[in-house]
């Protein structure tokens, strides 16, 4: 191997650890966050982890208990597809900057731009698995015609 590869592969290979490293501590940080919605009334309130994991259910004051079990049934399922969807914002906001980094390993692994889209090109030309069945409306996973 070549004292410039080996370089860019020494390069490459400590990005790939101190990606690996942010990776874990937003992961791990990610476990501890939580989420708390509560209702309009302010009679109810949901804590969920980031996994989307009910972790509190709080009734306040005696209000919950003069709601109906529709309307109580109802402003619970709104506060859980609330926290869900404010945890799936939250989860993807932190996981952002981590998105896109396969590709410039791979950019970086094939030497440039030009190498990247010749690979790219001929990834296109390359027939994918399972299309000519799907072609021929066939289940069969043979791609040989014979």
């Amino acid at each position: 191997m070549s004292p410039g590869f080996q370089d860019q592969v020494d390069q490459m290979m400590g990005r790939l650890a101190e990606h690996r490293d942010r990776l874990r501590e937003t992961q791990e940080r990610l476990a501890q966050e939580t989420v708390k919605v509560t209702s309009k009334n302010r009679a109810v309130t949901v804590v969920m982890g980031t996994r989307s994991d009910v972790r509190e259910i709080k009734f306040h004051g005696e209000q919950y208990r003069t709601m109906a079990p529709a309307e109580l049934s109802r402003t619970l399922v709104q506060l859980l597809t609330q926290a869900r969807a404010e945890v799936h914002a939250k989860v993807q906001s932190a996981v952002a900057p981590f998105t896109g980094f396969g590709d410039e390993v791979r950019e970086s692994m094939l030497g440039g731009t030009e190498q990247l889209a010749a690979m790219q090109q001929a990834r296109k030309m390359w027939p994918q698995p399972g299309a000519a069945a799907a072609r021929r409306g066939g289940d069969d996973e043979d791609e040989t015609d014979g």
